[in-house]
């Protein structure tokens, strides 16, 4: 790197450092106190007193939450050693409310201790990547539990040196495959601190094994063994086997060093700590919280929604977007922390307690991943466009602008009646639900509304006659009975993440019912194309039947199937009077399931009828030919009728994922509660005065614009990930 380089890439990363300091230090100052506060800075103070009187028996065997390792209160106990004493925090019940107030300065020097080690781990990232660390810097929940008496900041910055020290370990970052035995156990250390601090956060030593191992490819000099199947792998694998055992010895030895709870009994005390968190996650606690299985992606899609004021940037869902964006380069320059960030979210999503400071296990390559989409979906493009601009024009022809104009004249009489229809069809419609959006319309102003008040509202804003009045989205105000006019408050709230629990649902639930249809329709389909498949005309009007029954009709079947009293299901089990049965929509993952299975019968036979029709297009010699080359089984699918159907499938899915995102009867008749609804059904229950909340017309327009645009967006990505605007060449 050339001098001038260096020293900018150096004033990044140092810019990154102060932002990441001035914003946890103004969250030290304004955040109150939140849950384990109390308790964290209550143990620091004891470890305190253990320490200043010599008492190391008092250390090992000080068992106040036990089933957290104890060195970050050790650090917090270090920090209060030159402090006065202060009047010992009392020792309540993990579930009981966090205190009014805690001692001074222990309360902010404990504070300040978390907001540096949050500082020093936005500062690692930016060395690697500074956009990645700056995003780190400002990402709402890092900021606000690496301000607080938490336990998150000294594993989320120790786990980060691991990867960071095994990458210099594998000589990965220059491109060579050599192991460097000081940083390799620099990688060690890092991993026994994290341990001995957090068990959670040893997701990225799982990451950092399966990347070593699968991808220890050979020396340059051992390259000519390899032969082209890549059968060199295990052996290059048990070649780095005694390696990663070290470091494993190594990170162990360090963890029980640093964690003396385990120094009277070790394997007890382990275990103990260990098997507390399997039975948390199903304490009642948890179970009242409610949360659903992909509260982890809520959390990600949304800042930190409690502590108006406190946060100064407010970006969390274009980062966690733009992470989305850069999965894939991602997984291209650096492998280890894809896997990092992908069996951190696995573990997230599949563990029952889903408190939001569990997130920091993967700020960090999420917030790297975040870096990747900004420079491949952003920046890159902006670049081919600017110097797209500096290319030279041909020169005007004015004979082919003329035969233009000529056709354009000529068509114009043809395409007037359409364009007039479309435009009274669909961008009117548009366009006034456009003006809704710009306004507070709600049922107490309907008058004024439909009597011209929201055109007036938005034109006496827009020449600015008229200041905007606050709107907040589901939040039920006061209403005036005249349109007033709101300005793109409504939009901005949504685009910036105003919803996320209806977001992640609204488009995790599309991802699962198109593909839980697409596999059971294609399934269907090859199963029925296969030779020798008798009545093979009646099976396929059987699957089509889900089709042709009415939506409200079909939800109507399966609620009576699923109704937790008088249901199908629970008739069928002949239970005694008095038993109660669980209710299945009480939990949101069996709702989910329950919606699932109704909307895959809908859906199968759509992509049924598409992919028998698709191959009937495949030519029969492709078939021929991979025969001849011994492909058969999965092989023969995966890498020859795949691949020919999906150009082909493609318009289908692309239909039903549209029909899903949008999907209304099945929620509206299964009765669901927010936010387990699509965006149409909400922007019915905000439209309608029955509704939740009941007649807020341009919340629901607002939400009905937002919806088109996520969909435009995602079918965007989906068309460009498939390649169907390509075409085939062989139907």
């Amino acid at each position: 790197m050339k001098g001038w380089r260096l020293v900018i890439y150096a004033a990044a990363v140092l810019l990154v450092g102060a932002v990441a300091l001035t914003l946890r230090l103004r969250a030290v100052r304004l955040l109150p106190v939140d849950y384990d506060e109390d308790d964290y800075l209550g143990a620091g103070q004891r470890y305190a007193q253990f320490i200043k009187a010599g008492d190391l028996d008092a250390v090992i065997n000080y068992d106040y939450n036990y089933e957290h390792p104890p060195l970050t209160k050790l650090v917090y106990a270090a920090a209060l050693l030159p402090l006065p004493d202060a009047p010992l925090i009392p020792q309540l019940s993990p579930t009981a409310s966090p205190a009014k107030s805690l001692p001074q300065p222990h309360f902010r020097i404990a504070r300040t201790i978390s907001a540096v080690f949050g500082t020093l781990e936005a500062l690692a990232l930016a060395i690697l990547n500074p956009l990645a660390g700056l995003f780190l810097a400002i990402f709402t929940w890092q900021i606000k539990y690496t301000s607080q008496i938490m336990l998150e900041p000294l594993p989320a910055l120790t786990s980060l040196l691991m990867v960071l020290c095994y990458l210099r370990a594998r000589n990965l970052v220059s491109g060579r495959n050599r192991i460097s035995l000081g940083w390799l156990l620099l990688s060690a250390v890092a991993l026994g601190l994290t341990a001995a601090s957090k068990y959670t956060y040893g997701v990225a030593a799982i990451a950092v094994l399966a990347h070593w191992l699968f991808t220890a490819d050979p020396p340059q000099s051992d390259a000519r063994r390899v032969d082209s199947q890549g059968s060199g792998w295990l052996p290059s694998a048990i070649r780095h086997l005694p390696f990663a055992v070290l470091w494993g010895l190594v990170a162990f030895a360090i963890f029980f060093a640093f964690d003396p709870h385990l120094w009277a009994d070790p394997l007890g005390r382990l275990s103990q700590s260990l098997l507390y968190h399997g039975g948390y996650a199903q304490s009642e606690q948890v179970r009242r919280a409610g949360y659903p299985a992909w509260q982890p992606l809520v959390w990600l899609l949304g800042s930190v929604p409690w502590h108006p004021g406190v946060f100064i940037f407010m970006l969390d869902f274009f980062i966690t977007l733009l992470a989305a964006l850069g999965l894939k380069r991602l997984w291209r320059r650096q492998r280890v922390f894809a896997l990092w960030l992908a069996i951190g979210l696995g573990f997230l999503l599949v563990w029952p307690t889903k408190w939001p400071q569990y997130v920091l296990t993967i700020t960090a390559p999420l917030t790297l991943a975040a870096a990747e989409g900004f420079r491949g979906a952003i920046w890159e493009p902006l670049a081919r466009w600017i110097a797209g601009l500096r290319v030279r024009r041909r020169p005007h022809d004015p004979v082919a602008a003329r035969v233009v104009r000529r056709d354009a004249r000529r068509a114009a009489p043809w395409l007037l009646p359409g364009i007039l229809a479309l435009s009274l069809i669909v961008l009117f419609p548009l366009i006034y639900q456009i003006a809704m959006a710009l306004t507070d319309f709600n049922a107490i102003s309907i008058r004024d509304g439909i009597q011209g008040g929201v055109w007036r509202a938005v034109w006496q804003g827009l020449t600015g006659q008229a200041k905007p009045v606050e709107v907040g989205v589901f939040q039920d105000g006061s209403r005036a009975t005249t349109v007033q006019y709101a300005g793109p408050a409504l939009l901005l709230q949504l685009l910036s993440g105003a919803v996320p629990d209806l977001l992640v649902f609204n488009v995790l639930w599309t991802v699962l019912s198109v593909a839980l249809q697409a596999a059971l329709g294609i399934g269907v389909a090859l199963m029925l194309h296969r030779q020798g498949v008798w009545f093979r005309g009646w099976w396929r009007t059987i699957f089509i039947l889900p089709w042709a029954i009415p939506e409200f009709v079909g939800a109507l079947v399966w609620l009576r199937i699923f109704e937790p009293t008088f249901g199908w299901l629970t008739l069928a089990q002949n239970v005694p009077a008095g038993v109660n049965l669980p209710n299945w929509f009480e939990n949101p993952n069996t709702t989910l399931l329950i919606l699932l299975v109704a909307a895959t019968w809908f859906g199968f036979p759509f992509i049924m009828l598409a992919t028998t029709a698709a191959l009937k297009l495949v030519p029969v010699e492709v078939y021929d030919a991979a025969a001849m080359d011994g492909a058969d089984g999965w092989r023969l699918f995966r890498l020859v009728t795949w691949p020919l159907l999906l150009p082909l499938v493609t318009p289908a899915l692309i239909i039903r994922a549209i029909f899903a995102f949008n999907q209304f009867y099945l929620f509206y008749t299964m009765r669901t509660n927010p936010p387990l609804m699509t965006f149409a059904t909400a922007s019915y229950f905000l439209f309608s005065p029955s509704g939740y909340f009941g007649g807020q017309f341009a919340v629901s327009a607002a939400l009905n614009i937002f919806t088109v645009i996520v969909l435009i967006v995602l079918i965007l990505w989906f068309n460009r990930w498939s390649k169907a605007a390509e075409g085939v060449t062989y139907a």
